[in-house]
This record gives structure tokens, C-alpha cells and sequence, in this order.
């Protein structure tokens, strides 16, 4: 990895470093500057920003060059502008940002700059801010006829003046990316992250796919957003076999979050990013001085259709990465996308099979981590896949395909199993996903492969939530390609990743899951080789065991992942719930009017009482996740772990009271 480390001014020498350009001569402005004594160049960035409007006293008036490149006289003023609409001015440097152009501001809190960031990165002409902003002529015009802009306002004010605008461009075809929903306007707070992540200290990596420009994402972390593994799976690709994602010349940024994958689009907000089908994109974070350490991948719940890998929670830079390993989330298509069969593309694949397009995407990225991870300072041969409930679910999937063999080392799984079918056979799985792919055809209103090809995702996705079609319809299926055989034949034949395996519950998880997993246990480990550790996780905050709860499904992850916010989350979703099925009620805890049943995060934050002890367990659970990757057993200095067998039927407990113990009885809820 190539480092840039070290500040200048009120910018980091990392971005000016990461962003050094030749003399100007050498530059491929948008018009070029008429004056061929012009003798020093520079970088305009949020994300570089091709298109901008700029001129000086001696430099004429163009626009900034495809990687936001400007030139300029030393000592020279210039001033940007995006058509008519002035920005502000600044002497010509190596690097100027939106905060070097707005007299008297101090950094992004001013309303000022928070606004200009707000407006290019709502402008950005394909939407992807890790290839820079680009703003056409055709932006630039509109912006002119908008009329005058106030930049000087509070930045809800202005996100609604600019509706008008963003709205005209997108009637009038402006925009390119991929989600045929309207364009949306950028958050402030979500701009503001963004200018924090691309202006402050930065690292470059080569890849086999080019060179990644990451951020630092904490004291000890660089981190890697939106990075691609796959093309986007669109048109002639949607319900095909992913395919390797193309190179890229020069350098792309990583600091922004890449879409999550299509899917109920009433969920966009739970995590970060926008949603579209353009989403094989994954995220590593790394150690500073990583160098050959354990990889970690992760693979999100939501059964096989919903949420996403982009949340702050999976990729905390305090959590996992702390223990030495370098650690990997991945986002794959969902749902309709990535888990039906049909006839038709049975017939058309080639292997008289069809389904589990997501799993296969989900082995392209494993594949990607195979052949780039040493470049983040990750061992190739050491990598550990893990998952919860439908990322559970994706990671017992992967240990079935004999596609994902070798590519893994050892495995989690976290409340996503269920008992093997034993009586089914192959053609019967590849029957019921096919019947799930032709009634969601019927659904959408088309019959052959070129109409459901040419739907917008969003048809799609309407369809389903219109009918009340359970997430649960979705799941991988025998397609003789991916998945040849049946979970319980493989089972007898012998697993294509027959690999070390950590699997657990929750005390308080779905009744399903907890008696699931003895009888899967039951069906499996006679024939199984590598050795298997087996917890049950009973931790809940003290606020909430005096309310009566008990460790909900999803629980553990907040611990696991050392982000106690996570909670919130689970109690929004639903997943926190009373022995009798309902969500507790939690009151106005701070006074504001909002009570915590209500949506007020911080009463529901604060009735937990999150403290030493829950951070204690978190410093554990962290500690044994990572050893287990590491070294194939998850045993601490507290914990000394038995492996289970059928004999013993041992397991780890962590304890309502924090402790760690090894007790018997998979099948008996604490």
C-alpha cells in the first residue's frame, strides 16, 4: 500500500500528494486554457470534479479537465463557478476543495460549504462518486437557468430550493446512473461524511482491476469503499452468471458507498448508500501496518432478499479490525434478482439449471479477495467466511458448492440453518425455485426472458410488495452448476469445504432457528471431519433484562461487531421483542416529546444502559470470532472451548451476566 500521511494547512498533505499533477501543458481541461504561459496545475476535489467553471485574472475562462484538473499563475485568484452560479474564489494550489473557495469558512459545518458539497454531489452526472463528479454542459446550463442560488442558508432551505433543478435534469435525461427512480438530493450529514473521507489522509492499492485510492477511517484503519468485483449484472445480465468487473484506468476513489443491492426500496434508508441493480461492489477495512493478517468476509442478513452489507455497523474500524484481521463486506444481488430459476433460463444456461445468482456473485468476490487481499495486507490462505440469519444461511451455502471450494478456510454460522431435507431430490429444488421464478413473472405482467429483461428493477420489487410476497420465498436451489446436489447429499458424499465451523443461536432467537439447530446438528456431524464449536449468546444490556428480554435474533451483532448502536437498530426493525412477541415499549427518556416507540434512537439508546460489562463482552465475543479465524479455535484466556460432538453435545455459553462457560444441551434455551 502506498501511504500518504501528514497535514498541511487545512489539508491533508495525504489528498495533495494523492492528487499532484504535472505542469500545466500536460492537462485535458474541459476547454483548455488559452494561455500557454500558464505554469503550475492543480486538483479541484470533493471527489475530483470534471466541468467546473473556473477562471483568473490571467487564466481565461474553461472548465476543470476530466480528473478535476485546473491550471493557474502562481499567485494567480481564481474563481469557480458551475455556469452562472459563483462558488467562490481561492489562490491557485495543488488542491482546492469547496472550504478554500468560501471566505471565513472554518470547515463543512458552514452552511456554505455544506452546500456546495450538497449540490455537486447531487449533480454528479452518473451518480458514482468513487469515479469523481462530472458536470456536463447540459448540468452546467440548467444550474444558469435556475436563476440565482443561495448558498448562504440553511442547508434543509436549500436542498428545497434545488429540487426544482435537480428535478428538470432528470426529466430532461441528465442523469446516467442506473436506478430509473428520480434523483435523489444528497443529505447534508451525508456530504459532509463524504468531504471528511475523501480530504483526509489517504493510501493507494493496486488491484487487479486498477489502482483503489482509500481513506482513514480511524487511527489504526484505512478503509475501502464501493470497491467493484463484478460488472453490473444489467440487461442480458440480469439472471446470468456474474462476470468479472472491468479494469479502470488511472485511479479510483473508494470513499464512497456504492448502491445497495435492488430490493423492497422502502428499506434504502436502513443503510448507507442508494439501491439500484448496479451493487456487486464490496468494502474492506485494514489495519495500518496490516501484513499477512487473517481475512474475515461478511455476508449480511435479511434472508436471501433484503439489507446490505454498506452499514456503519458491520464496518466499524473500531470493531474487528482491532483484533488483527483485515475484514471484508459484500453486497450481492437480492431476492428476484439473485435467487429464482426459471424455465426459460434453465434452457438458456447451458447447464440445464438456473438459480443462485447471488451465491455465485458471492463466489466472484471470494475469488476477488483471493487474487487482491494481499494488497490490504490480508492472507489469501487464511480466510474466514461469516454471516447472520440470511448471511448465515449464504455462508452454509457456500460450504455446499463446490464452485466456492478453496476459496475458504474456515466458517461462522449465526442463527441460519434449518434440518436437511433428506427426501428430496435434485430435480424437486430446481422444480420449486423454477415455480417461484414463473409466478413472478406472472406478477410482473411479462412471458418471456427480453420483456422481464427490460423491466426496471423497481416493477419488480412493486410486484412483490404488492402481492405481500414473504422474503423468505427466496433462497438458493440445486441448478447442477453452483449447487449440484442436495445439502443432505453432500452431507453423506462429504461437503465440497468440509472446513473448521463455529455455529450458534441466540437465547431469546426465533423458536425455529433454536430447534433447528440440534437436529441439524443431529443430521450432519457424524459424517463431518474438521472440528465444530457450537455457543449460544444470552447477553442482553441490563436496561433490557429488567424489562424481561432476552437475547433477540441479530442481538449478538452489536457485540460481535463493537458498534452498541447496532441495538437501536434491531429494536427499529422489530427484532426486539417480549417472551409474549411484542416490542417493548420504551418511553421519552429524554424529554424531547419522542418517545422510544416512537423512533426517538436515543431513548432507545439510553433504556438499554449499555455498560462496562456489555463492553467486556463485546472485547470477548470480538476475541473469540477473530481467534477462530486465526487459528481454527475460538478459545480466549477466559474461555477454553470444546469442541462439540455428538457425544458431548458441548457448547459456549455467553452468559446473561456476562461470563462465558461451557454447558451442555444445544436444544435447551437459557
Amino acid at each position: 500500500m502506498k501511504r500518504f500521511d501528514g497535514r498541511r494547512s487545512r489539508l491533508s498533505l495525504a489528498v495533495m500528494a494523492a492528487f499532484a499533477l504535472p505542469l500545466a501543458g500536460c492537462l485535458g481541461g474541459g476547454g483548455g486554457s488559452d494561455d500557454e504561459t500558464a505554469s503550475a496545475s492543480g486538483v479541484f476535489v470533493d471527489s475530483p470534479v470534471a466541468g467546473l467553471n473556473y477562471s483568473g485574472s490571467s487564466t481565461a475562462a474553461t472548465t476543470t479537465g476530466d480528473n478535476g484538473e485546473f491550471s493557474y499563475q502562481p499567485g494567480e485568484t481564481l474563481t469557480f463557478a458551475i455556469g452562472d452560479l459563483q462558488l467562490g474564489s481561492a489562490s491557485g494550489a495543488e488542491v482546492l476543495t469547496p472550504l478554500d473557495i468560501v471566505d471565513g469558512a472554518v470547515d463543512a459545518s458552514d452552511q456554505r460549504v455544506a452546500n456546495i458539497l450538497v449540490l455537486l454531489q447531487s449533480l454528479d452526472a452518473d451518480g458514482d462518486l468513487n469515479n469523481g463528479i462530472q458536470l456536463t454542459a447540459q448540468i452546467r446550463d440548467a444550474v444558469s437557468a435556475a436563476g440565482a442560488l443561495e448558498l448562504d442558508q440553511s442547508t434543509a432551505d436549500f436542498r428545497a430550493a434545488i429540487t426544482d433543478l435537480v428535478d428538470d435534469l432528470e426529466t430532461a435525461g441528465a442523469f446516467s446512473d442506473t436506478d430509473p427512480r428520480p434523483r435523489a438530493i444528497v443529505d447534508a450529514a451525508d456530504a459532509r461524511a463524504h468531504f471528511a473521507r475523501a480530504s483526509g489522509p489517504r493510501i493507494e492499492v493496486e488491484t487487479t482491476g486498477g489502482t483503489l485510492r482509500g481513506f482513514e477511517a480511524s487511527a489504526d484503519a484505512w478503509q475501502f469503499l464501493g470497491v467493484p468485483y463484478a460488472k453490473p449484472p444489467l440487461g442480458e445480465l440480469r439472471w446470468q452468471p456474474p462476470q468479472a468487473a472491468e479494469a479502470w484506468e488511472g485511479v479510483r476513489d473508494a470513499v464512497d458507498w456504492a448502491d445497495q443491492s435492488a430490493q423492497d426500496y422502502t428499506l434504502e434508508g436502513v443503510n448507507e448508500g442508494g439501491m439500484s441493480e448496479d451493487s456487486l461492489y464490496l468494502n474492506v477495512t485494514a489495519p495500518k501496518d496490516a501484513d499477512n493478517l487473517p481475512v474475515m468476509v461478511w455476508f449480511h442478513g435479511g434472508s436471501f432478499a433484503i439489507l446490505s452489507a454498506n452499514s456503519k455497523q458491520y464496518n466499524n474500524p473500531d470493531g474487528l479490525t482491532e483484533k488483527d484481521v483485515v475484514l471484508v463486506t459484500v453486497n450481492h444481488r437480492l431476492g428476484p434478482f439473485g435467487y429464482i430459476a426459471h424455465p426459460l433460463l434453465t434452457a438458456e444456461s447451458g447447464y440445464n439449471g438456473s438459480g443462485n445468482y447471488g451465491q455465485m456473485d458471492l463466489v466472484m468476490a471470494l475469488e476477488w479477495v483471493r487474487d487482491n487481499i494481499a494488497a490490504f495486507g490480508g492472507d489469501a490462505d487464511n480466510v474466514t467466511i461469516f454471516g447472520q440469519s440470511g448471511g448465515g444461511g449464504k455462508v452454509y451455502s457456500l460450504m455446499n458448492s463446490p464452485q466456492a471450494s478453496g476459496l475458504f478456510h474456515k466458517a461462522i454460522v449465526q442463527s441460519g440453518f434449518a434440518p436437511l431435507d433428506t427426501t428430496s431430490a435434485p430435480g424437486d429444488s430446481l422444480a420449486e425455485s423454477e415455480a417461484i421464478g414463473e409466478a413472478l413473472f406472472e406478477r410482473a405482467g411479462v412471458t418471456t426472458l427480453q420483456e422481464a429483461r427490460a423491466l426496471p428493477w423497481t416493477a419488480l420489487a412493486k410486484a412483490d410488495l404488492d402481492n405481500g410476497i414473504p422474503r423468505q420465498t427466496y433462497r438458493p436451489n440445486v441448478d447442477y452448476y453452483y449447487q449440484p446436489k442436495t445439502y443432505a447429499q453432500n452431507v453423506i458424499d462429504g461437503m465440497p469445504s468440509d472446513v473448521p465451523l463455529m455455529a450458534g443461536v441466540t437465547n431469546g432467537d426465533y423458536t425455529t432457528l433454536r430447534a433447528a439447530m440440534p437436529i441439524w446438528l443431529q443430521q450432519r456431524s457424524a459424517d463431518y471431519q474438521s472440528e465444530q464449536f457450537i455457543y449460544r449468546f444470552s447477553r442482553v444490556p441490563p436496561g433490557w433484562a429488567e424489562m424481561g428480554l432476552t437475547s433477540c435474533h441479530g442481538c449478538e451483532l452489536p457485540y460481535l461487531f463493537n458498534y452498541p448502536a447496532g441495538m437501536v437498530q434491531n429494536y427499529l426493525l422489530g427484532l426486539v421483542l417480549t417472551p409474549q412477541g411484542q416490542r417493548p415499549p420504551i418511553g421519552d427518556l429524554n424529554g424531547n416529546g419522542v418517545t422510544g416507540s416512537q423512533g426517538d434512537a436515543a431513548d432507545v439508546y439510553a433504556s438499554m444502559r449499555y455498560g462496562a460489562v456489555d463492553m467486556a463482552v463485546a472485547e470477548e465475543t470480538m476475541l473469540q470470532w477473530t481467534n477462530f479465524a486465526k487459528t481454527g479455535n475460538p478459545s480466549t484466556d477466559a474461555i477454553s472451548w470444546t469442541p462439540y460432538t455428538l457425544d458431548n453435545d458441548a457448547l459456549m455459553e455467553m452468559g446473561a451476566d456476562g461470563t462465558a462457560r461451557m454447558v451442555t444441551g444445544t436444544a435447551e434455551p437459557r
